[in-house]
């Protein structure tokens, strides 16, 4: 959140590292909550709806992020009276505090999931009960 017009490369970086490191960890264990709890006959329409599941908050995402971005530098210009300074700066502090703004909506979202992560049950379905899955022949 704390992306300004001289923020360092590495700073940058470190963040989207720990995002993507974040995206990894929480996927999937989701995943497999999913598909625990449903039976073994449903387990192939349920993979494939897990996928649109992580695709299509994505391409929400990016339009809602955008949004709030693209408000959030309407915002700034119009009670901040951004007008009277020179184009290059007013670029640099309404595009960066735009950033603030989406990335502040993010890390709260973020939040609200990893909370909703912790306290969430697991449930799993009797087909996934029991004895492991046993491997025939030809399944190596």
């Amino acid at each position: 959140m704390r992306l300004h017009v001289d923020t360092a490369l590495v700073y940058v970086v470190a963040c989207l590292v720990l995002i993507g490191l974040g995206l990894g960890f929480m996927v999937t264990p989701a995943s497999n909550l999913i598909m625990n709890a449903v039976a073994k006959t449903k387990q192939g329409m349920v993979s494939s709806l897990t996928s649109l599941e992580r695709f299509a908050p994505l391409t929400l995402g990016i339009a809602v992020f955008n949004m709030i971005f693209l408000w959030g530098v309407t915002t700034i210009a119009a009670n901040h009276e951004v007008t009277h300074l020179s184009p290059v700066d007013m670029q640099k502090t309404v595009i960066s505090a735009g950033f603030d703004l989406a990335f502040l909506g993010s890390f709260v979202l973020g939040i609200v999931i990893l909370i909703l992560a912790l306290v969430i049950r697991q449930e799993i379905h009797p087909d996934n009960l029991g004895k492991e899955d046993e491997i025939g022949p030809g399944m190596i």
